[in-house]
């Protein structure tokens, strides 16, 4: 295989060229990409392809019993449906749940005052089961029976 690789070489020449690399361009610092990445975290678990291909309504409607049209945040029964609000909106709390572990990490460095840990540990763990409980009542929401005995 390789020898099928060098056959080009034997007729070019590979140029002796001497590049740098432009002193303006710097890597960039580690919170310049964590926040990229989250960024890019909440737009793919808030739905963008889904909503970008299916072009689906920010918010839906539903008639009352008197006739009259009320907004509806969650596409029920659907569980490959969503809303664009109802994607941004559990995007939110999987991301809360995320940045919850992400302070439980912090909360374990060395020189961290007594009073500080227990904040960030509160906060965390706030953090996590917020999202964790409130996901469970968006799936109820969306899903009526769902999880029920």
């Amino acid at each position: 295989m390789e020898a099928l690789y060098s056959i080009p070489f034997t007729v070019l020449q590979c140029p002796n060229l001497k590049l740098k690399r432009p002193t303006w361009i710097k890597a960039p610092s580690a919170m310049v990409v964590y926040s990229l990445i989250l960024v890019s975290y909440f737009l793919v678990t808030g739905g963008l392809i889904y909503d970008v291909i299916v072009e689906p309504p920010s918010v839906g409607s539903t008639t009352d019993e008197h006739g009259h049209q009320k907004p509806v945040a969650f596409m029920p029964y659907r569980v490959n449906g969503q809303y664009i609000m109802e994607g941004l909106a559990s995007s939110f709390l999987f991301t809360a749940g995320g940045l919850g572990f992400v302070i439980l990490d912090k909360s374990n460095a060395q020189n961290m005052p007594k009073l500080n840990r227990f904040l960030l540990l509160f906060m965390g763990f706030v953090c996590i089961i917020l999202s964790f409980f409130m996901c469970r009542v968006f799936m109820r929401m969306k899903l009526p029976g769902y999880l029920q005995a």
